[in-house]
């Protein structure tokens, strides 16, 4: 069956099973006298595991472990289970800090308390979100294995300096240098030497590579 149909089938949009052949997780046929892949009832009960994974907030490298490692499952779940433990504290500290924000009336004058308040608390034990996962979801999702190839790819997502190091490159290249380009030719346009074509065409520029850092992110499209 075509794309389309194997969408429907596992209950997943298009876009989403493309992202996970380019991640490798399901490599669907290509017919000799054709240029559109077959898929077949063994990749729609792929994909349909990926949903059933993705559901637990597995993530693709976990997946890939289970699906092309043969990593027991049982493993990979109770190490999930741990993970979704530890989020649920954090979670649960942020609903906390956000009742008591809310409850003694938060303005900005507050924040240096607010920020103690939560050192302390961890201090203690308490556990709130990280900021940092968010440059792992953004190295992730960036694609580079296509570039780099999967074996140097893999190798850099498992150290997390250097993929912590690829996602700030990447937010520098897709987000502040469109961004500071624009802001440029804007202001070269209001001193007299600059035109108007150059702000157009870096704000589409710009909206694409955003476009594409939001996906990265999971923010404009969720796989």
């Amino acid at each position: 069956m075509k794309i389309s149909e194997a969408a429907v089938a596992a209950g997943l949009d298009v876009s989403s099973v493309r992202f996970y052949e380019r991640k490798g997780l399901i490599n669907p046929d290509r017919g000799e006298d054709s240029n559109y892949r077959e898929y077949t009832s063994e990749d729609i009960d792929r994909l349909k595991k990926i949903v059933l994974f993705r559901k637990i907030d597995m993530s693709i490298e976990d997946i890939k472990k289970v699906l092309l490692e043969n990593q027991d499952i049982t493993e990979v779940l109770e190490s999930q289970m741990e993970k979704l433990q530890q989020d649920k504290l954090q979670i649960d500290s942020s609903i906390q800090l956000c009742q008591k924000m809310m409850d003694e009336g938060y303005t900005d004058s507050d924040t240096e308390r607010y920020i103690s308040y939560v050192y302390e608390a961890e201090s203690q034990g308490q556990k709130f979100p990280d900021i940092m996962p968010v440059l792992d979801q953004i190295s992730q999702n960036s694609g580079m294995e296509k570039v780099i190839g999967y074996p140097i790819f893999l190798k850099l997502m498992a150290n997390t300096l250097s993929r912590r190091l690829l996602s700030v490159g990447i937010f520098l290249v897709m987000v502040i240098f469109p961004l500071t380009e624009l802001v440029i030719s804007i202001f070269k346009f209001l001193s007299g030497n600059g035109r108007l074509i150059v702000i157009v065409l870096w704000c589409v520029y710009s909206f694409l590579l955003i476009s594409i850092f939001g996906k990265m992110l999971g923010i404009t499209s969720k796989a």
